[in-house]
């Protein structure tokens, strides 16, 4: 009988192939932001305030393509806002909106980010919390 399975026995193989995915992830860390506006007479007489402190980010992405930086109003006392620290000014409407950044591999992008808002009607001088939130999310393949 020993005989029998041994004759019979064969070296078998197979082969397959493994594939994964990674998915494109982002995330920011906050360095320092504002976290309240202090609106004077003189601010609400010129329609608008150019906030002081900056909005210091570090955006990471694995994202081949870039990130996307969506900047949203929480609260109703924004008209507008001109943001400076990209390659150019960019405006944005009440609601706020999203900014594409583009690049050729993934890095660590230090983003330091001025705002001038300009001011909904009806506001009076004052303390308001800041009235802004801002969240990354990677670029998909296209």
């Amino acid at each position: 009988m020993a005989g029998f399975a041994a004759a019979t026995a064969k070296d078998t193989r197979t082969s397959f192939s493994v594939g994964i995915t990674v998915n494109a992830v982002a995330n920011i860390e906050r360095q320092s932001a504002p976290t309240e506006l202090q609106l004077s007479t003189q601010d609400l007489r010129r329609g608008y305030i150019d906030v002081l402190q900056p909005t210091m980010l570090v955006i990471r992405s694995n994202s081949a393509n870039g990130y996307a930086l969506d900047v949203t109003t929480v609260a109703p006392i924004v008209a507008a806002m001109l943001i400076h620290g990209f390659d150019a000014d960019l405006r944005l409407g009440q609601d706020g909106g999203t900014i594409i950044q583009r690049w050729q591999q993934p890095h660590p992008v230090s983003l330091s980010l001025r705002f001038r808002l300009s001011l909904a009607p009806g506001l009076v001088a004052g303390r308001y919390p800041w009235p802004m939130r801002i969240a990354v999310r990677p670029l998909e393949s296209i």
